[in-house]
């Protein structure tokens, strides 16, 4: 599909709009400076844009996983959402959840609540958690992804400090250093430790971050492609087995 294109008097006015709207809140001195989502998609409707493609370019910004690694404390998650501009069928969902479990190699859990669904994995790899969940509402049904590798984070970040820190210590104690020297040196070994760690962990931060977005947009391709007949194995044709084949010989 090409994408949608605006003329400039359409910026014009969504950005006349959008400025109209924050002044307001602004002198009616609200906390909130940015705009909701519906008073976003009556600005749309006003300059001839369709729900579907805000719905696609809303999508677009939330699914960037553009979150900044810490340098200070490591990240530890990621979570993002699409909406889709339907109710999702459950014989997609039969379609969806399999993929899932062929991307990333590993069979997760599937929970129904109501007419939500969660698929989930637990300690997948370095992963504590990593969870879909599918939410119908009103026409439109909401995809959330989330992925949690908090607890490898934080036991590695202090593993690494406590072994840069005894590393140093032994290090200047084998040149003869007093104990008092070495001991208060350690602390550097340790920041050194902590931030060796952090290059380990951006790194697979990063890739984190391309098997999020990756799976995010494997299940928009799934839930978008037309839905597949499968033929179930009750209802597939029986081969004849050697006895029949046999007797159907004989009569010709």
């Amino acid at each position: 599909m090409a994408h949608k294109e605006f003329t400039h008097q359409q910026i014009r006015e969504i950005l006349s709009k959008a400025s109209e709207i924050q002044r307001s809140k602004k002198e009616s001195n609200s906390e909130e400076q940015g705009i909701t989502s519906e008073e976003l998609r009556e600005i749309a409707g006003e300059v001839g844009i369709s729900e579907e493609v805000l719905n696609k370019a809303i999508n677009s910004v939330e699914n960037r996983s553009n979150e900044r690694f810490n340098w200070l404390t490591g990240n530890g998650e990621l979570q993002s959402s699409i909406i889709i501009n339907r109710e999702i069928t459950d014989l997609k969902l039969d379609q969806l959840f399999p993929e899932l479990n062929a991307f990333t190699g590993q069979k997760g859990t599937i929970e129904q609540m109501g007419e939500s669904y969660d698929w989930e994995q637990v300690e997948n790899g370095l992963e504590s958690v990593r969870r879909v969940t599918v939410v119908p509402n009103d026409k439109k049904t909401k995809i959330t992804q989330y992925v949690n590798w908090d607890e490898f984070r934080g036991s590695s970040l202090f593993l690494s400090a406590f072994l840069g820190a005894l590393g140093l210590a032994l290090i200047l104690k084998a040149f003869g250093m007093p104990k008092t020297t070495y001991l208060l040196l350690s602390s550097i070994g340790a920041i050194g430790g902590y931030f060796g760690f952090m290059g380990a962990l951006k790194y697979y931060f990063n890739k984190q971050k391309k098997k999020f977005e990756s799976i995010m947009h494997l299940i928009t391709d799934v839930l978008e492609r037309p839905v597949q007949n499968r033929i179930s194995m009750d209802d597939a044709p029986l081969e004849p087995d050697e006895s029949q084949a046999q007797r159907s010989k004989t009569r010709s």
